[in-house]
């Protein structure tokens, strides 16, 4: 086993199916730090509990399993009695790239973990699905990205109700590569047209006639455009 090159056991684990990972990590020192990575480079959160499991169970060093996750998956959290919780599991992610959150409650103080740098640094890909907030809770968090390059926002209508939210200065952010809505977002679509987004690749999915201003501000730098539902 020692005589086997490094780069030909990844290549091994790469390929091995999910469900026997734990099984390769137990094999030597060599297969484990591999195997650990696959296992959890993309976790679920589907209750408040696990998320304070987490916190609570996992260390949060520089090398150990926390840096293993590149993509976060939250689901099914429709309150919090400790808002607080997903900043911190967030936070304890130093090599996060990808965000998903669907059908959850995302709490006001939210925004303000990221623009205080706790995390959100190396996020380059978020996903955002029927969410309970208000618009500018969501907005603030998309804006506060700095490196986002993807964004995708769909589902119900659930911050329909919400008033646009007010800034002064438009964002100093370079263009999205890619910017999805779909399902009835056109609010979000507004919202994002307010603060100057703009993307090379759109795709939209919703009322054309109230994100008309999006697609002018983008106008001359798309490269791709989808449109559906027109």
């Amino acid at each position: 086993m020692d005589s086997i090159p490094q780069e030909l056991i990844d290549a091994i684990i790469d390929n091995v199916i999910q469900s026997s990972l734990p099984s390769c990590s137990l094999v030597t020192s060599r297969w484990q730090r591999k195997s650990q990575q696959r296992v959890f480079g993309t976790i679920t959160f589907s209750s408040e509990g696990k998320v304070k499991r987490w916190c609570t169970d996992v260390p949060q060093d520089l090398d150990g399993i926390s840096s293993y996750v590149r993509h976060v998956k939250v689901v099914d959290i429709r309150s919090w009695t400790e808002p607080a919780l997903l900043g911190r599991m967030l936070g304890s992610l130093s090599s996060l790239t990808a965000l998903s959150m669907y059908k959850i409650k995302i709490p006001n103080e939210f925004p303000g973990h990221i623009s205080r740098g706790e995390f959100g640094e190396g996020i380059t890909t978020l996903d955002l699905r029927s969410l309970f907030c208000g618009l500018p809770t969501l907005t603030s968090m998309i804006l506060s990205l700095p490196n986002l390059k993807e964004l995708r926002v769909g589902g119900r209508e659930t911050i329909a109700k919400a008033p646009l939210p007010t800034h002064s200065v438009a964002p100093k952010r370079g263009p999205l590569d890619l910017l999805k809505l779909y399902g009835p977002s056109h609010r979000m679509g507004e919202a994002l047209a307010e603060f100057r987004l703009t993307s090379r690749h759109l795709s939209l999915d919703v009322v054309i006639k109230n994100v008309g201003r999006l697609l002018s501000l983008s106008s001359e730098m798309v490269v791709e455009l989808t449109l559906r539902g027109a």
